[in-house]
């Protein structure tokens, strides 16, 4: 696969996704009470952000300096360039939904951008197949981790959006009525929609 087309499908997938998330946004209600980030985490999730950090960014920078820039190998730098372009759009997608819009469409970001991740650590295999050791571990060192980390994630949803703020006591209509998808049936609110969310400047 060539410079280009690997160019390309980072272009795409970029547009999309920040596609999906402004779609996302635009869908908010109005007035809708600002999305206070993640929530602090314990020692052993503070324990696998290191890791993530350590394996997903530092390791792959070494292969990238000592492969791909000391050594000359083009398909090191064909595997992991555009993997630090989307990891590096992925931080500031989730700095800029989380302080600019303040917006609970945070928790999208890593669903779209962690799959394509572990998307790019195969292409790279791929690609890579003559590439120096350091590489070769490299990639597959990112596979284990981001397969670990999109479960990780996606268990942790639930309590990042916070859904365990509804009191204890609280009863849905549609948890005995069938008609799950009625207006009013899961929330009084539902059968109120408000305007478009206000611009944000």
């Amino acid at each position: 696969m060539s410079g280009g087309a690997i160019l390309a499908q980072e272009a795409v997938f970029f547009l999309l996704a920040c596609a999906c998330l402004a779609w996302a946004q635009w869908r908010l209600p109005a007035g809708v009470a600002a999305f206070p980030g993640p929530r602090p985490v314990g020692p052993v999730f503070k324990v696998w952000l290191l890791i993530i950090w350590g394996v997903g960014l530092v390791l792959p920078l070494l292969a990238l300096v000592v492969d791909g820039l000391l050594g000359g190998s083009a398909a090191t730098r064909l595997a992991l360039l555009p993997y630090f372009a989307m990891f590096f759009a992925q931080v500031a997608s989730e700095l800029f939904c989380w302080k600019r819009w303040r917006s609970p469409v945070w928790v999208l970001v890593p669903c779209l951008y962690l799959p394509w991740r572990l998307w790019q650590s195969f292409r790279g295999l791929d690609l890579a197949t003559e590439a120096p050791l350091l590489t070769l571990v490299t990639l597959y060192a990112l596979i284990v981790l981001w397969v670990i980390n999109i479960g990780v994630h996606y268990t942790n949803i639930p309590r990042t959006l916070r859904w365990d703020y509804h009191p204890a006591g609280k009863e849905f209509p549609s948890l005995h009525d069938p008609r799950v998808f009625t207006q009013g049936a899961q929330d009084a609110r539902d059968g109120q929609p408000g305007p478009r969310p206000p611009h944000k400047e």
